[in-house]
């Protein structure tokens, strides 16, 4: 599911309809000032402050393309989507251009929303994956008025071989940058979290580069060679393929000194290609 307009979804154990005074006190803790305006019956107005509009329209029915949905590490157990009974569709209307305002105000908002219902889920309206609702407004408290990367970049991870997964990103071209597929075997501590830090980086300085035979890593002695590969989804952009804990036979002999905790440039390194 996409979006160019800023739109959220809340998926709901029962119907219950938010508390306007409640999603108003819950948007100002996190920095986002609303008013509550009149208007059609069946949904809630308000007036966002420093300009634009929000309208949340309850939906008696199950969300019609959850249960399809891919999932990530973040995502709800499938019988927990599979149960929910109704949804919540957040739109905000004449916002700031530009993706970083609309993902900050669309995840207050829906944190919000999440605080003033039975939710189990929620995501952006860009967004590949539904997160689970707790997580969702952790994510979003944590950032405050930032951007909160982990909703607004999602992640999906899948099986490569016996000992290997990967994990993909979804969002980072909404922002101009190149998607991020990374392999690690699957007793690899922290793998995701990474992917994570690297999205970040990648939405919050627009100068941050890795060209393709840099190596990038988590510590000093970490190389991994950056290599631009097609993306595992047909029809989308060529990614930035990193495989974590993976060597090959002489492989330190060529490493380049590395610059940085981000990434390396390049040396003897740059026209090779590891897989």
């Amino acid at each position: 599911m996409s979006s160019s307009i800023p739109l959220s979804f809340v998926l709901l154990s029962q119907n219950v309809y938010p508390d306007p005074a409640k999603v108003i006190a819950d948007a100002g803790r996190l920095g986002l000032s609303l008013a509550h305006e009149m208007g059609e019956p069946n949904m809630l107005n308000f007036r966002i402050e420093g300009g634009g509009e929000l309208i949340v329209m309850p939906v008696d029915e199950p969300h019609p393309d959850a249960a399809a949905m891919p999932v990530g590490p973040t995502s709800p157990e499938p019988s927990i989507i599979a149960e929910h009974v109704g949804h919540l569709v957040a739109t905000a209307l004449n916002l700031p251009e530009g993706p970083m305002p609309h993902d900050v105000v669309m995840g207050i908002v829906t944190t919000a929303l999440i605080h003033s219902t039975p939710a189990v889920a929620a995501m952006l309206g860009h967004g590949a994956i539904f997160h689970r609702s707790d997580m969702f407004a952790a994510f979003v408290e944590a950032a405050g008025t930032d951007i909160a990367t982990e909703i607004a970049v999602d992640i999906t991870a899948a099986r490569e071989s016996e000992d290997r997964m990967s994990f993909l990103t979804h969002g980072l071209e909404r922002y101009g940058r190149e998607e991020l597929y990374v392999t690690s075997s699957i007793d690899t501590d922290g793998a995701l979290d990474y992917v994570v830090v690297l999205a970040k980086l990648m939405i919050t300085d627009q100068d941050k580069v890795l060209p393709t035979g840099d190596t990038v890593g988590r510590t000093a002695d970490e190389h991994i060679l950056v290599q631009r590969v097609p993306s595992p989804i047909e029809g989308k952009p060529p990614v930035i393929r990193l495989d974590m804990d993976l060597k090959a036979p002489g492989w330190a002999a060529f490493l380049p000194k590395k610059t940085g905790w981000f990434r390396s440039n390049g040396g003897p390194l740059r026209k090779r290609r590891w897989m």
